[in-house]
C-alpha cells in the first residue's frame, strides 16, 4: 500500500510543479520534462499496481476530454502513464466505477460561479464520491490514494503561491 501512496504523492507533486512551470513560467524551464516523465511514470505505477487504478483511469480520461492535457509535457505524462500498465498489466477491479469516476472527475473541471466555484477549486465532487464509496463499501483505497495525490498537489501549489526558496 505504501508504494502506490508514495507514487500518488510523487505524481501529484510533479504534475503541479509542471503546471506551475507551464502557467507561470511560460514553459521555458527544462526541468518540466524530467518532472513530466516522473509524473507519468508515477501515475503509470498507480495504474499498474494500485487497487485505485480504475479511479485514475477515470481521472485521466476526464482530463483528456475536458481539454486539460493542453501542453506537450502533459501529453508525455499521459503517454507514459498508459505505457506502464501496457508492460506490467493493470488491475481492472471495480470497472463498474469507471463511468462514475469519469463523470465526477469531469464535473470537477467545469467552471462554476458562486459557492460552486469553491467546490471546483478543491475538486470536492470526486473526493466526495470516493468518500461515499469508502463509507458504503469499505473500499477506502480510492479515497486514500486520491487524497495522497491531492495533498501533494495542493502542498506544491501552496509552496509556489508563497514563493519558492529558489525560483526556477
Amino acid at each position: 500500500m505504501w508504494d502506490y501512496l508514495l507514487a500518488a504523492i510523487v505524481a501529484g507533486a510533479a504534475i503541479k510543479h509542471v503546471d506551475y512551470l507551464e502557467d507561470r513560467k511560460k514553459g521555458k524551464h527544462w526541468i518540466k520534462w524530467p518532472l513530466g516523465i516522473i509524473a507519468g511514470l508515477a501515475m503509470g505505477y498507480i495504474l499498474a499496481f494500485s487497487p485505485a487504478a480504475i479511479l485514475f483511469v477515470g481521472i485521466i480520461a476526464a482530463q483528456v476530454l475536458m481539454g486539460k492535457i493542453d501542453r506537450p509535457v502533459h501529453g508525455l505524462a499521459v503517454v507514459l502513464a498508459a505505457a506502464v500498465p501496457f508492460f506490467f498489466g493493470m488491475e481492472w477491479a471495480n470497472v463498474e466505477l469507471l463511468l462514475p469516476f469519469f463523470a465526477v472527475a469531469a464535473l470537477d473541471e467545469v467552471e462554476f460561479g458562486g459557492v460552486l466555484k469553491l467546490m471546483r477549486d478543491y475538486r470536492i465532487w470526486l473526493k466526495g464520491l470516493t468518500f461515499v464509496i469508502g463509507l458504503a463499501s469499505g473500499m477506502w483505497a480510492f479515497f486514500i490514494t486520491l487524497m495522497a495525490f491531492d495533498l501533494a498537489y495542493l502542498a506544491v501549489s501552496r509552496f509556489f503561491d508563497k514563493g519558492p526558496i529558489v525560483d526556477l
